[in-house]
């Protein structure tokens, strides 16, 4: 008896697992058709959505951490922004000789002049520290100051948590960030054209300068970005990286990957050389396989027509229409198991729009939402006006008596008189006779 109901206690068990599998596989709030969340070895890393800021996996990415030279990107940034690539800096003594001994350098000498082209080159490709002082110190006219630019510009997008001391990122125990932080910097400099031309060269010559007649051989140091020295570990889809390396801050490694319209970004902090490429590729390689870009709508896309009024004596006249577009594309990166229709969507619209209202004005905003989830908000435009040849009349209401009971009771006050008058006429013709 007691075996019986045990093999039945047994039997309802499998059948609950069952039943609680199929539920999981099918919920729609679980990655289904993806796959499985990688093992990274650093103590910190974050993977984000390069256009809108998501973030596809964190550990730790809100933690301090030291960059190490990861900090010449925002470095290279704001040397881009400010200074002519064909003009030259010169190196200080300050620049030269300010750095640790043997730290990453290409032996710039005090009063050796390159063009900042060249100087950028050596920053991205060889992390360079006395160029990182240079560029600084012709953008800011101090290291110190630059750092303060530097701060400011992380702020600004909003890497709050972000400090700089130094536009190389040898240690300071006052220079640190975030892998989040780092993610943000990475995401508001990325797309400049020039500095993804930078990236895009595995090596560079620098020639004979006013101290030196020999050339200055450059190799790009991020192995994904590199074919000539590392084919094996190369990756096409690798369009921006940068290393770096303290005692203090480990390895660290910032990349970002882009597959069609998919575009991702890697930040891995306080880890170990034998790992950082095992950990991004991970990363990379789930995020493409797991997500994609998801097309909401196009500009000039008409989301929906909207009437205009004029307004006369009170009352509203339909005299066009406006087709509302937003005003930018939207595109957004999602799992690979949600689709458009999966969405909702909140449009918030100006009510009765008026004449004087032109194409391009904007009228509203329209957002995109994914199981509470902000996904993507633009704003609404009037994208085109077509006007009617004749007018519709439409009564706003609170704004005059309606037209439309004032003709009920002019036709009551008539049809009344009329009745009196034939029961008057009637009565009298029965007088008579």
């Amino acid at each position: 008896m007691l075996v019986t109901i045990f093999k039945k206690n047994i039997s309802s068990y499998r059948f609950i697992k069952i039943i609680l599998c199929m539920f999981i596989l099918t919920s729609s709030n679980i990655l289904v058709a993806t796959q499985k969340l990688p093992t990274i070895n650093a103590e910190a890393a974050i993977l984000m959505d390069a256009k809108t800021g998501s973030i596809l996996y964190e550990k730790n990415a809100y933690e301090k951490y030291y960059p190490a030279s990861i900090t010449k990107l925002i470095t290279a940034y704001l040397a881009i922004q400010n200074l002519n690539p064909n003009e030259y800096i010169t190196f200080s003594r300050h620049a030269v000789y300010s750095l640790e001994y043997n730290s990453s350098n290409i032996g710039m000498r005090e009063g050796e002049q390159i063009l900042v082209d060249q100087a950028l080159h050596a920053l991205l490709l060889e992390s360079a520290n006395e160029v990182a002082n240079a560029l600084a110190e012709r953008v800011s006219g101090t290291t110190e100051n630059f750092a303060k630019l530097m701060t400011k510009t992380a702020h600004d997008f909003g890497a709050t948590k972000t400090n700089f001391a130094n536009p190389h990122g040898l240690h300071d125990s006052n220079h640190y960030t975030t892998p989040y932080d780092m993610a943000l910097i990475t995401k508001g400099i990325y797309n400049n054209e020039y500095l993804l031309e930078i990236m895009d060269n595995p090596t560079y010559q620098i020639p004979s300068t006013n101290l030196s007649n020999s050339t200055t051989y450059l190799s790009q140091s991020h192995a994904l970005m590199n074919p000539v020295k590392d084919s094996q570990r190369y990756r096409e889809d690798v369009i921006l990286g940068k290393t770096g390396y303290t005692s203090q801050a480990g390895n660290t490694l910032v990349t970002v990957g882009k597959r069609g319209e998919v575009e991702l970004i890697v930040v891995i902090m306080k880890g170990n050389i034998q790992t950082n490429y095992i950990d991004t590729n991970a990363l990379l390689d789930y995020g493409f396989n797991s997500y994609s870009s998801l097309n909401l709508n196009s500009p000039n896309e008409i989301i929906t027509v909207a009437p205009l009024y004029s307004i006369q004596s009170g009352k509203l006249f339909e005299v066009a229409s406006c087709e509302i577009s937003t005003k930018d594309k939207i595109s957004v990166v999602v799992r690979s198991d949600v689709f458009k229709k999966d969405l909702d969507v909140f449009m918030n619209l100006e009510k009765n729009l008026r004449l004087g209202a032109k194409e391009g004005d904007t009228v509203g905003n329209i957002t995109y939402m994914h199981n509470g989830k902000n996904l993507a908000s633009s704003e609404l435009v009037i994208s085109k006006i077509k006007f009617k040849p004749a007018t519709t009349a439409y009564n706003e209401p609170n704004v005059v008596k309606s037209s439309y009971f004032f003709n009920i009771d002019v036709f009551v006050v008539a049809a009344v008189g009329i009745i009196i008058i034939f029961i008057f006429t009637r009565k009298k013709h029965y007088s008579k006779k």
